[in-house]
């Protein structure tokens, strides 16, 4: 179990406040807007990511790159898009 910080007033000790979740870091990632899906089809991320969805489904088949399979239907977030471009700029970056 994890301990808080303390605080005592007027004799009882009580927890300090923790930081609201909006006040907390929040993720490097963009917060999605309203009418944004919340999951991408294999042609949907191909054609936000400008490559062919054979090469996105070929890829997302060997694991290569980061994926969701909702039952046997292969789907993308927002997070897993942002994190291929990540991958592909740090493997250009090696060359």
């Amino acid at each position: 179990m994890t301990s808080t910080p303390q605080r005592r007033s007027r004799g009882i000790i009580r927890p300090s406040p923790q930081p609201a979740p909006a006040e907390q870091e929040q993720p490097r990632h963009h917060q999605p807007d309203s009418d944004e899906p919340l999951v991408y089809t294999a042609d949907q991320a191909a054609a936000l990511l400008q490559v062919p969805a054979s090469w996105l489904r070929r890829k997302a088949a060997a694991r290569a790159i980061p994926c969701r399979y909702i039952g046997k239907h292969l789907r993308f977030t927002r997070t897993d898009l942002l994190t291929i471009t990540d991958i592909s700029a740090a493997k250009r970056n090696q060359r």
